[in-house]
């Protein structure tokens, strides 16, 4: 959030008690809290988090604990708009992330519900299932491990899916904290940062408690980045997403991660039985845009009556609760990473809705460009700079409710 003058005390703040840290890192959410467990792998370094509320209570333990190799696009569309060696490349990164979750649950144990199920992307239509053939032979020939299903794998009125073996269901407030657990942050929550001052050997981070110094910064703050840094109001538009969740079912219904639809619903069974259930923002663009913490009516509705369409046996179960959360949307669909300014603040911003799919290798990237001025490559924020005008890249267009398909 945005902090006014009155509120702002780091002024009085006496100079002789700042805190002195290696690295500050901003936001405690899955890449805040990734920076900080890479981090520790580099020796004694002394490193704080700093949190406006708590560690993951923004988008980062607002979604539906789905990590996927996959982005918002499918392959054969993501290649049509960015091409073959950039679709190939991050789809590698989020594939080598899983890799990185599966490694960080053999060294530091599952406390956070890790598992390993595998994910299906359900098609609506004729037209989505013609997209995920695409993308299968596509991928095939990247190397890419998947199946290829021509029948509908839940017997729920889709028209076929795409089974990605490799992705896993987490628990991700619980992974947050696991990976801030096993490194040796300090961590300062409900401390607003208010700005951000670099005086050309170290930055100055004030926050509405006390000031920070140090060499360097990550910002790690994604939708919120812009109230934060004023450089990103353009490059960064927040959307809200919301979902629901339902009491324990009295059996199994579903053993994988599902997205529908391009991806504008998806849905997941807990090990304990309930059901999780999100998405429906396409039918309602124009409202989801903003910073507003809320449930609405409208959204809520749509997933009610997906759920009802899509799940005829459960009709009546009750749902236990509704919430939201704020994702950032970049220009061109890919995150920015960098440096301000040669000003020792740097940033991994802008997840389109796949935080955790670019998860602990993007955290890997922004500590290694920061300390060891790695490029940033594909993920370079200063395309963004050069390509005002790329355009987002878009699915066809997604069967807007499930009554247009029918059952």
């Amino acid at each position: 959030m945005t902090v006014s003058v009155w509120l702002d005390d780091s002024s009085v703040v006496d100079p002789k008690q700042q805190t002195e840290v290696d690295v500050v890192i901003i936001g405690g959410g899955i890449i805040g809290a990734g920076c900080a467990y890479m981090l520790s792998q580099r020796g004694n370094l002394k490193v704080a988090i700093v949190d406006g509320d708590t560690i993951a209570s923004g988008a980062s333990g607002r979604n539906g604990g789905f990590v996927q190799r996959g982005v918002h696009s499918y392959y054969n569309l993501f290649v049509k708009t960015h091409g073959r060696q950039i679709a190939k490349y991050v789809y590698e990164f989020a594939q080598e992330n899983l890799r990185m979750v599966k490694e960080f649950v053999d060294k530091h144990g599952n406390s956070f519900h890790y598992e390993p199920c595998g994910s299906y992307l359900l098609a609506c239509s004729i037209d989505e299932l013609e997209d995920l053939s695409a993308s299968a032979a596509l991928m095939k020939e990247d190397g890419f491990e998947l199946k290829l299903l021509t029948e509908d794998p839940l017997d729920r009125d889709f028209y076929g899916a795409m089974e990605n073996p490799g992705d896993c269901a987490i628990n991700p407030v619980k992974f947050a904290r696991a990976l801030v657990a096993a490194s040796s942050a300090q961590i300062f929550e409900n401390e607003t940062v208010c700005r951000i001052d670099s005086d050309g050997n170290s930055v100055l981070i004030s926050t509405t408690k006390r000031v920070f110094r140090a060499e360097r910064a990550l910002v790690a703050t994604n939708a919120y980045t812009p109230l934060l840094l004023a450089n990103f109001i353009d490059k960064i538009k927040p959307a809200r997403g919301q979902a629901f969740v339902t009491q324990p079912l009295r059996k199994r219904v579903l053993e994988k991660l599902c997205c529908a639809n391009y991806g504008w619903e998806y849905f997941r069974q807990l090990s304990d039985n309930r059901l999780i259930l999100g998405g429906s923002r396409q039918l309602f663009l124009n409202e989801e845009f903003g910073y507003a913490d809320m449930i609405t009516k409208p959204v809520q509705s749509a997933l009610e009556g997906y759920l009802k369409d899509r799940f005829p046996d459960l009709a009546g179960v009750p749902i236990v609760q509704r919430w939201s959360g704020i994702m950032a949307f970049t220009v061109d669909g890919l995150p920015l990473v960098g440096e301000l300014e040669k000003s020792g603040v740097f940033f991994a911003v802008g997840f389109n809705g796949h935080g955790f799919g670019y998860g602990l290798n993007m955290c890997k990237l922004l500590v290694d460009v920061a300390m060891d001025g790695v490029d940033p490559g594909v993920f370079k924020a200063q395309r963004a700079l050069l390509t005002p005008t790329a355009k987002t890249p878009t699915a066809k267009k997604p069967v807007a409710a499930a009554q247009e398909k029918g059952p």
